[in-house]
Parts: structure tokens; sequence; C-alpha cells
């Protein structure tokens, strides 16, 4: 995008202005950059309207906000905003960035069965953690903690804090039915993924939650996005849940949805709003095509996909839907199950201000290659949600029709109903109990 790179030779014209306007340099500024980049020029008045006014007041009362199209609740938020300097750095940490803590890097729940102890079980192992590289895996039962047990009454005091755990912890653990001793993990600073791969009855299951220029891997969720379809290489179908993502980084959702489509897919193009020096105020249509991101054919094109939306799913994930269902139009190829999504067809960049600031601008809209726009309507899906409708039964469903076979009784930790942790359903294979989702695919 033009947005920084145009953004140098603008800052020389503002800086040039503001001398005028040494007690109000910053909102002077701030006027510039909404001149230059807000999708709705028509909505700035003349500076002396704005004249002793705080600067994010000036940005508010352009009324960027956006709820969703089929949404009445959170209408609240507002797309274009200023932050003051002293919390700048914060938000484009936020921006960018998942949470970092400092720990092992695994989460868990907690098991309650009647006449057993309390147990945790590690429900997710980050990659890049000292947990995996210690040998915790996703199923263990955690029993000690350098000797000190995990279960029983000490099983809900380990659940939420890794303030108990010591700063070198050698966990033991319960896999499958055999007690391992595992190699010492040193709590270390570590950032959270974005993608998780998990298996539904032997359909590879891969939870999106966001797209981040820097996740549990340094180099973002595209980078943690290409790990996993090199693992899941060979399968039929695959399952991509999106719901309640709100979307994120612009280029690692369109480099996501290049691999899944033709290289010679065009994905969306976008109107962008920026200021030229020898052009003034330009509006552009650039146009994104999956050559720009890849050198040769995607590894995600020989998979036919499931992709779970609701009204949650939102922006980036919007855009990353709508790239691959125009590309993919045939429903035996590519099935979207689910809620229409949110609807925000909208875009903003943000840089830092005269003063440190931070400005946040909606400058682009965004259109599939045909001119049509999610904007205000959302992606719609192919196979509306009923009120009982199991999404997981339809995404199964759809699977098979795909071709994939479906899997009793592989990929699966034994757990009783009691075992299951809250929100997961359980389903009787064979007389015994099998869970149902978010296990390790192998």
């Amino acid at each position: 995008m033009r947005f920084l790179t145009l953004f140098f030779s603008f800052l020389l014209i503002a800086c040039g202005e503001l001398a005028q306007y040494s007690d109000d340099q910053e909102l002077y500024h701030n006027y510039l950059l909404l001149k230059a980049y807000f999708y709705h020029p028509e909505r700035i008045k003349d500076y002396s309207a704005y004249e002793g006014m705080e600067v994010d007041k000036m940005y508010e009362s352009l009324k960027d906000y956006f709820c969703g199209s089929r949404n009445t609740e959170n209408c609240g938020a507002r797309y274009t905003f200023y932050t003051q300097p002293e919390e700048s750095d914060k938000k484009i940490q936020e921006i960018e960035n998942t949470k970092k803590y400092y720990s092992f890097g695994f989460e868990r729940t907690i098991i309650q069965k009647e006449g057993s102890p309390d147990t945790l079980l590690v429900s997710a192992v980050y990659p890049i953690s000292p947990a995996n590289s210690a040998g915790l895996k996703k199923g263990d039962k955690l029993l000690f903690a350098n000797n000190a047990p995990l279960t029983g009454e000490n099983a809900a005091r380990y659940l939420r804090t890794d303030s108990l755990f010591d700063d070198i912890t050698a966990f033991k653990v319960l896999r499958g039915e055999k007690i391992e001793d595992l190699d010492d993990a040193k709590k270390a600073e570590v950032q959270t993924p974005t993608v998780f791969l998990d298996s539904l009855k032997g359909i590879p299951f891969i939870s999106v939650t966001g797209y981040k220029v820097r996740s549990n891997d340094p180099n973002g969720t595209y980078a943690e996005f290409k790990n996993v379809l090199r693992e899941i290489k060979g399968a039929k179908s695959a399952i991509m849940d999106l719901r309640g993502n709100p979307g994120g980084n612009i280029g690692h959702c369109s480099a996501m949805a290049a691999e899944l489509v033709p290289f010679d897919s065009e994905l969306v193009y976008d109107e962008e709003h920026y200021y030229d020096s020898q052009r003034g105020n330009v509006i552009d249509s650039v146009h994104y095509f999956a050559s720009d991101y890849l050198n040769s054919e995607g590894e995600g094109v020989d998979i036919k996909w499931i992709i779970l939306m609701n009204r949650y799913s939102a922006s980036c994930a919007e855009r990353f839907a709508a790239a691959v269902k125009y590309n993919r139009p045939d429903e035996t190829d590519i099935k979207i199950i689910g809620e229409a999504s949110y609807g925000k067809g909208i875009g903003q960049m943000y840089t830092k201000t005269y003063l440190g600031g931070l400005a946040y601008i909606t400058c682009i809209q965004s259109f599939y290659p045909d001119g049509k726009t999610f904007h205000n309507f959302g992606i719609l899906p192919d196979v509306p949600l009923g009120d009982d409708d199991d999404i997981y039964d339809i995404a199964l469903k759809a699977a098979q029709d795909f071709g994939s076979p479906i899997l009793a009784k592989r990929f699966f930790v034994p757990l009783t109903p009691e075992e299951l942790p809250p929100g997961h359903k359980a389903e009787e294979v064979g007389g015994a109990y099998k869970f149902r989702l978010f296990h390790q695919w192998e």
C-alpha cells in the first residue's frame, strides 16, 4: 500500500505549514492526516471548525462508526481515532502482536469426575514455547510439577495462574495409560498463537483467531498457517473456523487466501484514499492477486475447504473468505457454513503523528473483483444454520460429501462425559464416550 511511503513526503508539507499554528501543532497535523486519508472527505470541515478542540474529538466528529450489518449491539466502536503519545506505542503493540506473557506456553482445563480426583488436562501447547521443548503434549494429564501434586484440591489452584509453578519445572504426566517424566521446562516470554490445528473425527480442524504481524511465530499468522498447511498435506478436505475472528493485518489474510486459490486469481481490490504531493487527494483502485504473495500455486488449492463463520467474523476474516469463495465458487469445492458475517469491508492505516501520538484512520473500502462490495452486506453462508442445527455435524457432512472418510475411533482422547471441558460435547462410540473436538490431528 502507498500509505506509509507517501506519508513522508506529506509530512514535509505538514511541517512546513505548522509554524503558523505553533500552539496547536498536533491538532493541525492530524487535521492534515484526516484530509489526506479519510475515506469520507466530505465529512471533514474547514480547520477553523476544529481549532481549540481536543484531537480525538475532531476524529470523533467524523462519526466513523459501524456495528455490523446484522447487529444492533456494540455500535459504539469507532474505527477512526487518535491515541495520546504516552499510549501510542502500547496501542501499536496491541495492533501488531498477540499477547505476551512469562510462562511455559500451554493451556489447560480441569477434569472433574465423581469418585476421582480433579485433574488438569493439557488443551493446547504453543509450538514455540518451553512447554513444547520439554515434550508436553495436548491431551496429557498433569500429575506433578517438581513433585508437587497437581491433582485433587491442587488442580483448581493451578488452573488459572502460572505463578504457582517454579521458573524451572519438571512435569510428570499421564499420557494414555503411561506415566511420563518430561524434561525441565524453563519459563520464558511466550506469545500466543493465532492458528490452532485440531481434528474433528479425523478431519483437520483449523481455528484462526485473528491476523497478526507477530504471534507465537515471529513471522505472524501467515507463517503459522503455512506450517499447518504442510502438516495437513494430502488431506482431501479441511475445516477452517473463523467464528469470532475480528480481522487484523491485511497482508496476512490476503496471503492466506492466496494459498487456497488458483495462482492467477485476483483476490480483491481496494479503493485507497491518500494524499499525493503532485495530484493532491487521490482515490486509487489497487488490485491484489495471488501471484503478489506467492511464486507458485498455493499449498491449499487441492484441499476442499469448509469455512465456519458467524456474525462476529469481521474485516480481514471476511476479506479472506470473500477472496476464496469468489475464486472457488463451486459448493462442491468450498462451502461456507454458519451465519452471515459482520459486514466490515473497510480498512484502516495507522501512523505516528507530529508529537508521537497515533493516528488510526479508515482509508480503504474493499470489493470483490467484479466490483461488488461485502461492506454492509457480509459474507453469506452457503448453508445457513437453523435454530437446532449443530454446526459440527453439518461440517462433517460437508467433509463427507467432499470425499473425506469420517473416522469414529482415531485422534481422540478417551473421556467420560463428566471429564469434558465446559462447552464441548461428547458422543458415544462403541460404548465409550470420545472427545469430539480439539485434539491434535496427526
